[in-house]
């Protein structure tokens, strides 16, 4: 038995956290989520609270980012060294893009902003729950009954894809859907796949394409998660999945259509109004080499040529691993640097080609290094 912050004898374990230094909101919580049926405790304050993560690793701890002494951010921090399957949702009256990106970067699979409805706070709280399933099952090896030692689970076959595509079917069920929907939402997802190998020259790829498009759709999810599903933001939600994904895909923009409840022709209209949006492929880095004249009579066609073999592709190209965009511009306006290049906001006089292949190798670098911090 605990004692929790009223002093009161509780349970050892709970399925959901709540801490928060206004006691109207912890109170508020705790009857919302007991009333849906689930085991929920409080904390009114980041120390009690990480207490209480260490002795009953809750499954979902909902934290709020501005209390006196230990902030929900330091907490955010210490959760995943305790337990990294507790889902963590940050709650906040001081709500702000800056904080929402940094609580994500953090560890928080949601961002709600205050004051939130009990269907809000529900709803999170019920994704979060599926999600500490997901990571449980994920670090739990399987046992060999024989050797009594971990071993890897079963071989991925015929029969267990059509396992898990079975509980999938089930979760289906519980939103009041039936297969039909779930094939179709399958097939939806499927065709809009092929058109994006299609638009990479993917074709024969069909499991890399599958990854990259699931990939693209959690990416969206996370960005429509932190603006709270408001409509209001779409162009906020764009420019977001613009950053990251470096193009808006049409099956990233039908899926926030979806979500928002917001015309795919009202995006269109919006992608194509914004420079900074764009519906075209582009690779995380721009590589933009100069052909004006003052670079062309001093070698800039050599310069081209060099790029152009070194990454792979052609000017007004992306490369296959959506890493570099070629492009030729009239002036880059440093006439006396000529030839010159540029990438991102980093200009380039007269590379030699030893330069040029450090400069994207460093790139390339950073951006696995980036990769793996995002996956983490």
């Amino acid at each position: 038995m605990y004692l929790d912050e009223k002093g009161a004898a509780g349970a050892k374990t709970a399925d959901v956290l709540v801490i928060d230094d206004e006691e109207s909101m912890r109170e508020g919580c705790h009857q919302t989520l007991e009333a849906d049926g689930y085991r929920a405790t409080t904390a009114q304050d980041g120390r009690r609270g990480l207490e209480l993560i260490e002795t009953m690793h809750p499954k979902v701890v909902i934290v709020d980012l501005k209390m006196p002494g230990i902030t929900g951010m330091e907490v955010l921090a210490e959760i995943s060294k305790i337990d990294p399957t507790i889902v963590s949702i940050v709650i906040t009256g001081y709500g702000s893009v800056e904080s929402a990106v940094e609580s994500m970067k953090i560890g928080a699979f949601d961002y709600m902003t205050k004051p939130f409805g009990p269907e809000r706070l529900l709803e999170s709280v019920k994704r979060g729950m599926n999600l500490n399933e997901e990571r449980k099952a994920a670090a739990q090896p399987s046992i060999s009954p024989e050797a009594g030692e971990a071993v890897e689970g079963p071989a991925l076959d015929q029969q267990t894809v059509a396992l898990k595509s079975l509980e999938l079917l089930g979760q289906y069920y519980s939103l009041g859907l039936d297969k039909r929907d779930f094939l179709d939402e399958l097939v939806n997802l499927e065709t809009e796949a092929r058109f994006h190998a299609e638009t990479l020259g993917w074709i024969k790829e069909r499991e890399k394409i599958l990854r990259e498009v699931l990939q693209n759709l959690r990416v969206v999810d996370e960005v429509i998660a932190q603006y709270e599903y408001e409509k209001s933001a779409v162009l906020q939600v764009m420019l977001e999945v613009q950053r990251r994904l470096n193009w808006l895909p049409r099956h990233a923009l039908k899926w926030i259509s979806r979500r928002l409840k917001v015309s795919l022709g009202r995006l269109y209209s919006i992608a194509t109004f914004y420079e900074a949006l764009s519906l075209e492929p582009s690779g995380a880095y721009l590589v933009e080499v100069c052909t004006g004249t003052a670079c062309h009579v001093r070698g800039a066609p050599q310069l081209n040529a060099t790029v152009s073999a070194l990454l792979g592709i052609q000017p007004g190209q992306t490369d296959s691993n959506m890493l570099f965009t070629l492009k030729n511009v009239h002036c880059l306006g440093c006439c006396a640097l000529a030839p010159v290049m540029k990438i991102g906001e980093q200009y380039y006089s007269n590379p030699t080609m030893k330069k040029l292949e450090g400069i994207f190798d460093s790139l390339k670098r950073e951006k696995q290094d980036y990769a793996k911090v995002e996956v983490a």
